[in-house]
């Protein structure tokens, strides 16, 4: 009787598989992809890889799972019968396509894009200096080496675009948004910011729901691995 019972346990849990993971790779070049958005189509939860490419998303046998990822084909897969946690590794390809052109009017800019052009305008020629080509110009090439108003505009063009990207992610991912979507407060705020940087392309390239939905799930694997193991240590 005990093993007709722990027989029909058996096939219960086989049959309601509780969650899936897997990992998403480039179909190309098989290096994992972050943070590809995963979402369970039936029950619209969702999750997001980590920087291996791992994910985990609450499912059971059947159900669709959506993959999106900027600059990738979005895949749409059915979750595996499994023992309580489903395998389901991905392979995404990369989407080709030519953007039209497209010209930029005064009331279609937001108010980082007019900062941005204002900033452009200012240091426009120390930011349209271009390194001497070793190949044509080796003299002028080597002279750059060693003259220090050279290295101070080729530094300064480097901070500049810098200090851009970090003026657009914060446009994107700031301790207000942060606050608003996942209710932390204080030094939380920024030891977790600080722990899950956002990359740069996928600020410029997903939707406002991606990135909900990556800030709410960082915040959620932030806590799980334990939140003060995360925080910088004093003085760095």
């Amino acid at each position: 009787m005990r093993l007709f019972v722990f027989f029909l346990l058996l096939c219960s849990l086989h049959a309601h598989a509780q969650s899936v993971n897997g990992v998403v790779k480039d179909g190309r070049t098989g290096k994992p992809l972050y943070p590809v958005t995963v979402v369970n189509v039936r029950t619209q939860q969702g999750s997001s890889t980590d920087e291996k490419g791992n994910y985990t998303v609450a499912a059971r046998p059947g159900d669709i799972i959506a993959f999106t990822y900027v600059g990738f084909k979005n895949k749409q897969l059915t979750c595996p019968d499994a023992i309580l946690v489903a395998t389901l590794n991905v392979e995404l390809e990369p989407t080709e396509y030519q953007l039209e052109e497209f010209r930029l009017r005064p009331g279609h800019l937001t108010q980082y894009q007019m900062d941005s052009a204002e900033r452009a305008s200012i240091y426009k020629f120390p930011l349209l200096r271009e390194h001497s080509n070793p190949i044509s110009s080796p003299v002028s090439a080597i002279a750059e080496l060693f003259n220090k108003n050279s290295r101070r505009i080729f530094e300064f063009q480097k901070n500049f675009h810098a200090g851009e990207t970090e003026k657009f992610i914060d446009t994107k991912y700031n301790p207000e948004i942060v606050e608003k979507l996942t209710g932390a407060t204080g030094d939380s705020i920024g030891h977790f910011m600080y722990a899950y940087p956002m990359p740069y392309n996928f600020a410029r390239l997903a939707s406002d729901l991606e990135i909900k939905m990556w800030i709410r799930d960082s915040y959620r694997k932030w806590l799980k691995d334990g939140a003060k193991d995360t925080m910088p240590a004093v003085g760095k």
